[in-house]
């Protein structure tokens, strides 16, 4: 489950984060807190795990939208590695316009055109990696990912990752395909790989104690990062040709070494199979439409963890690559009432990582906004239906302008976007064919789980309508969980301008049998020589 609406009890309302600074902890403790310098001269701590939502200027348990702050920049990182490092108090733009106490903190510092630009290393591992709170706990402890995760090949060569028994990585993370993404990025490519457990490495190396507690400034050795697209916002001070960066909102094109498919295996998921989809959420009842968060407390272990969505860092990867679930047992229901955690009804969350001796649910930021282009990765799921699009050129003298993939958006608190049993993307293929000197436009969307029984959808229209009516059409789509937007194409076009055409019966959601293929193309064919 995820909801937006939750704030932290311990702060005002409308707290703009105005310095982020070094961490500590206690030395009889095994939890990494930060110093966070907060508007009204307060300095506050905030538990580690909170540190996807923590950047500069951001502002917490906010009453109404804030507005972006600071100056837009962006430019095309050459060599990550090639950047000098200094302390945010060397740089002209930070003492101009900083609140809080953290000039201690190191950056790195790239030359852009005529500037030099400082960027706090902890904001840059925030984009990198610290999309939920299990990977920055991950991070500060030494060897974790090969404590946790155990890499290897299935039998036809198809890379594996194996959460192993006894790791803390919830199943609710497990479950998203973008969490899983950027974790087996940080596993298998070796430039990220090396950049996170330099952080555990710099921590043990450079902490220091002051009575009982060990402090730390956070440092981390960059990937290389090389052609990656850098935006953000922050402050420039012209007489220096400085500029300070306060939040990374956008990484594109980073680079991987990870192609393909990634199979991730976890104890504790069961694929559920044979049941029907269920609206809502059965008898597991409504939650608070707003959540507190404890920052004091830990979470229990044995309860659930619903995801938390803030502010978003949009982050794309060059060449994408995709991950499949592999169940540890599949299990027979009647009905499929959602995927991994239970409804919290409970308005209090803890933040914090799992123990337990925690006594709360608890609630895990998710600030991840995975841009990347991989819809064509998914092509195998339409086999059939492309079959069916090769018959109508080779036999019925089609033509066709385009074919697109297109991975359906997320609308509201909806899970329609996901596929029910893998928790990929859900897509829709866009097909653009020209018979008799008229434009026709085939749309297909993936129902291989069973959440929909939806026909094709035919359109006669103008060539590129559909292209450029795309966004409204997918939204329309969504809206009507799993629905073609007939008031809307009646309204857009004629009534007789679009028309639904049926499956062939198939045992198995997702395939059809080759025999079925041409009768299918030929109903369509028919549809589209009466329309000529």
């Amino acid at each position: 489950m995820t909801k937006s609406k939750a704030r932290f009890k311990k702060l005002d309302d409308d707290s703009k984060i105005l310095g982020v600074g070094s961490l500590f902890r206690g030395v009889d403790r095994k939890g990494w807190a930060i110093n966070i310098d907060f508007t009204g001269k307060k300095p506050q701590s905030m538990q580690f795990s909170n540190i996807p939502v923590l950047a500069r200027k951001r502002v917490l348990n906010p009453t109404q939208v804030p507005k972006p702050a600071g100056l837009p920049i962006a430019f095309t990182i050459a060599n990550a590695q090639n950047w000098e490092v200094a302390r945010a108090s060397a740089c002209p733009a930070f003492n101009a316009h900083h609140h809080g106490n953290d000039g201690n903190q190191q950056c790195f510092v790239v030359n852009v055109d005529e500037k030099r630009v400082f960027i706090p290393q902890l904001e840059m591992a925030r984009v990198l990696f610290y999309h939920d709170p299990f990977l920055a706990r991950l991070s500060l402890q030494h060897d974790a990912l090969s404590e946790d995760f155990m890499l290897g090949k299935r039998d036809d060569g198809q890379p594996l990752i194996v959460v192993r028994e006894g790791a803390e990585y919830p199943v609710s993370y497990f479950n998203r395909d973008d969490n899983r993404r950027f974790l087996s990025w940080v596993l298998l490519d070796s430039e990220a790989r090396a950049s996170f457990e330099s952080i555990s490495k710099n921590l043990i190396q450079n902490q220091y104690q002051k009575g009982s507690y060990l402090h730390w400034n956070f440092q981390v050795e960059p990937p290389s990062l090389s052609g990656v697209q850098l935006g953000a916002r922050g402050w420039a001070d012209n007489d220096s040709g400085s500029f300070f960066v306060w939040e990374i909102t956008q990484l594109d094109d980073l680079p991987s070494e990870v192609e393909g498919g990634i199979d991730f295996y976890h104890p504790r998921y069961e694929r559920k199979v044979g049941g029907k989809p269920t609206k809502g959420d059965g008898k597991q009842g409504q939650a608070p439409d707003e959540f507190d968060l404890d920052d004091d407390e830990l979470s229990d272990s044995d309860k659930a963890t619903l995801a938390l969505i803030s502010e978003q860092v949009s982050v794309s990867f060059k060449t994408p690559h995709i991950t499949n679930r592999i169940a540890h047992k599949t299990k027979a229901v009647n009905n499929i009432v959602g995927d991994g955690d239970k409804e919290v009804l409970d308005k209090d969350l803890s933040p914090n990582e799992k123990e337990e001796s925690g006594a709360l649910p608890g609630g895990a930021w998710n600030n991840l906004d995975d841009q990347t282009d991989d819809a064509h990765l998914f092509v195998g799921k339409f086999k059939s239906f492309f079959s069916a699009i090769e018959l109508l050129i080779s036999k019925h003298g089609c033509r066709k302008i385009s074919d697109r993939l297109l991975k359906l958006p997320k609308v509201g608190d909806g899970k329609k976007h996901w596929l029910n049993d893998t928790q990929n993307p859900r897509c829709i293929a866009v097909v653009e064919l020209e018979h008799g000197g008229k434009s026709f436009t085939i749309l297909e969307i993936d129902t291989s789980d069973g959440a929909a029984k939806l026909s094709t959808m035919l359109l006669t229209s103008a060539p590129g309508w559909v292209a450029n009516n795309e966004k409204v059409i997918l939204q329309r789509i969504m809206k009507k969980s799993l629905g073609w937007p007939a008031d809307y194409f009646k309204d857009q076009l004629e009534e007789s301008s679009y028309k639904g055409i049926p499956h062939p019966e198939s045992k198995h959601p997702g395939s059809l049998p080759p025999e079925s293929i041409d009768p299918w193309a030929q109903r369509i064919a028919n549809w589209i020589t009466r329309s000529a």
